[in-house]
């Protein structure tokens, strides 16, 4: 009987600890299932439902020719940081690495250009400023606001300071 109780405990923290590794291999899996979000999703998020669906078609035939640019530009900063992190410094490799970075970030450019130049004939006035607004990174700042100015970000003047 005596040797029952510490059987027991350990079979519970047998059960427990298998249950949080299933759980850890479906929530990977359910993730892993879910779409991946429209094309400039991050451009076009404030509006509405069926303009967002509308022009989710127009981008989608841009959606694989920008993840292959995207992939390269990948490519290219990892053989930047290659030449970057060598004990000596190679001007010529320097040079050549950050003139091939530029030349993909200006046609991974060059492809969103095209893409904003595809939609916004189809929107409205002030969904083509919504659009251009959160392109220019105008919409939503990536870091909080700061306290001393009650929650704004330092990159958007106060009304008052316009």
């Amino acid at each position: 009987m005596n040797n029952s109780v510490p059987t027991t405990k350990w079979l519970r923290a047998s059960v427990a600890v298998n249950l949080i590794f299933i759980g850890a291999l479906l929530g990977d899996w359910v993730n892993q299932s879910r779409p991946a979000p429209p094309p400039m999703h991050w451009a076009t998020g404030e509006l509405d439902e069926a303009t967002r669906s509308t022009i989710k078609m127009m981008l989608e035939e841009r959606r694989s020719a920008a993840r292959a640019l995207r992939n390269d530009m990948k490519a290219v900063d990892q053989a930047l940081m290659v030449v970057v992190r060598a004990d000596d410094i190679d001007m010529g490799e320097l040079k050549q690495a950050l003139s091939a970075r530029r030349a993909k970030q200006a046609e991974y450019q060059a492809l969103l250009q095209a893409s904003i130049e595809s939609i916004l004939p189809a929107l409205t006035p002030l969904q083509r400023e919504v659009v251009v607004r959160r392109m220019l990174i105008e919409g939503k700042p990536r870091h909080p606001g700061h306290t001393q100015r009650g929650g704004e970000h330092r990159d958007h003047p106060r009304q008052r300071d316009r």
